[in-house]
């Protein structure tokens, strides 16, 4: 992830959306509709201001880790199932 300054007494330093989407290869857009959607869970700091814990976004990614075959969409995009 980014480089941050060392946890607070606190914890690990709150993430923000465009930290998360950084990580995630992804635009923050996605994070937001994710946090929308309860898929990653937020916290509201403030109106219109959303932080992530770094536990949250490794659980999101675990729950969201393929152990088994590809599917036959990733098939059809790696062009081995036509």
């Amino acid at each position: 992830m980014v480089a941050r300054s060392p946890p607070s007494p606190l914890g690990e330093p709150l993430l923000t959306a465009d930290e998360v989407a950084a990580h995630l290869a992804v635009d923050a857009t996605t994070v937001y509709r994710l946090a929308s959607r309860a898929e990653l869970p937020s916290i509201d700091v403030a109106p219109r201001v959303l932080r992530f814990r770094p536990e949250d976004v490794r659980a999101f990614l675990d729950r969201r880790t393929r152990t088994g075959a590809p599917s036959s969409r990733v098939q059809r995009l790696l062009g081995r199932g036509r």
